[in-house]
């Protein structure tokens, strides 16, 4: 009985993330808010000095915003970015090419977390799989019954 719980707790969590993954995949290139990219340029146009006191005193959002600045930035270098957040901050995918684990760092020194430097490391390994996983219509009746019998 526990088993098949597991299998619809993993199959509701494959339909969710297919449901984001179209909802991300639907939207066209020309989505990007052009701000974004105004307020990127003007941040490359302050000078040193400036950016560094603006940097110092935001400190906390630094981190954020470099990540924001970057998402923007990429959307020329792929035809997919998918923001994951933690522990890696994107996925970037270059049709017919590639496919790369983006992980954004700010300030002077790019220090990789623990749980970071294993990612690259298994990366490096290849140990990197694509998994499909099958959900039947029956699985996701029963747990839907489950749930309005709760």
């Amino acid at each position: 009985m526990e088993l098949k719980w597991t299998y619809l707790l993993v199959g509701t969590l494959a339909l969710v993330v297919s449901y984001l993954l179209g909802r991300l995949h639907s939207r066209k290139n020309q989505d990007i808010p052009t701000d974004l990219i105004d307020l990127y340029k003007g941040v490359q146009d302050l000078p040193a000095k400036v950016l560094q006191t603006i940097q110092g005193s935001i400190n906390p959002q630094k981190g954020k915003m470099a990540e924001l600045l970057t998402y923007a930035e990429l959307r020329y270098d792929y035809d997919r970015i998918i923001p994951l957040g933690w522990p890696i901050d994107f996925i970037g995918i270059k049709n017919n090419s590639q496919i790369d684990f983006i992980e954004v760092k700010s300030g002077q020194f790019a220090t990789l977390t623990d749980e970071e430097k294993h990612i690259k490391n298994l990366i490096a390994q290849g140990r990197v799989h694509f998994r499909l996983i099958k959900v039947n219509e029956e699985d996701i009746q029963h747990f839907v019954s489950a749930q309005k019998e709760m």
